[in-house]
């Protein structure tokens, strides 16, 4: 039975400087400084709190550009 496999999609945006608007599948992340218990869910996805603020916790696999910004 063949079917159609639909990505489930997270409202969460990454913007990357150098490749534009990029979906989460293309985004690592970086942070090894905060504890697991810091961790806040946000849009399904779990994250630090200083991955919510600029910085370089962000990269893009398509360039590997650090300065990749959460959008949502």
């Amino acid at each position: 039975m063949g079917g159609v496999n639909k990505k489930e999609e997270t409202g969460l945006k990454f913007e990357c400087p150098k490749c534009g608007k990029i979906p989460q599948e293309q985004v690592m992340f970086l942070c090894n400084t905060c504890r697991q218990e810091d961790l806040v869910e946000k849009e399904g996805l779990f994250i630090c709190p200083s991955c919510l603020v600029p910085g370089e916790n962000f990269e893009c696999s398509g360039c590997g550009s650090k300065e990749v910004r959460l959008l949502s």
